[in-house]
């Protein structure tokens, strides 16, 4: 599967999964008597949660393992749209301003203006463009390796498990 294939169906998974828990939080109780209620089995939808989370925890460790040789790239990615983000809020306020509902006037003062805001901003967007582009091309063009995940256990597969463990101190002797 190509990377960016597995990126859709990562963000598809997310929201099943988040339509789950809201299904199972919102019906599991029900007032007796409520068809709606009576028709939903909270017990099934558990289970595809399980398998749906399961399947999540795979493709995010196969995702991860693809990503390793561009990993720097995806965090300045993050980080100068986070700069980008915090240079939008940063004030370029200047000169005589009314001040509250009074009549005081406060003068302001800046240390970048407003066209120096826009620049700074406007060159880390050229820097995010062309490091998207970067990773566009990356995640178009690299195949990853999708193993079953390691599966959360229900609660019977946990206590037979247990019940395995539990036969005796040493094992040489009855599990043979």
């Amino acid at each position: 599967m190509k990377l960016y294939k597995a990126l859709k169906f990562k963000k598809n998974l997310i929201g099943d999964i988040t339509k789950l828990k809201e299904e199972i939080k919102e019906k599991n109780s029900y007032l007796e008597g409520s068809k709606n209620g009576e028709n939903f089995d909270s017990t099934d939808a558990y289970e595809k949660l399980l398998t749906k989370i399961n399947e999540l925890v795979g493709l995010k460790y196969a995702i991860n393992a693809a990503n390793q040789e561009i990993q720097s790239k995806i965090f300045l990615l993050g980080e100068l749209k986070a700069l980008i983000a915090f240079w939008k809020e940063v004030s370029v306020v200047e000169g005589a301003q009314m001040v509250g509902y009074g009549d005081k006037i406060s003068n302001y003062c800046i240390h970048f203006d407003e066209n120096q805001r826009n620049e700074i901003i406007e060159k880390f967007q050229k820097q995010v463009d062309a490091l998207q582009d970067e990773l566009d091309e990356y995640n178009y063009e690299t195949e990853i390796e999708w193993e079953s995940p390691e599966e959360i256990l229900t609660d019977e597969e946990i206590a037979a498990r247990e019940a395995d463990s539990d036969c005796c101190d040493d094992c040489s002797e009855c599990c043979k």
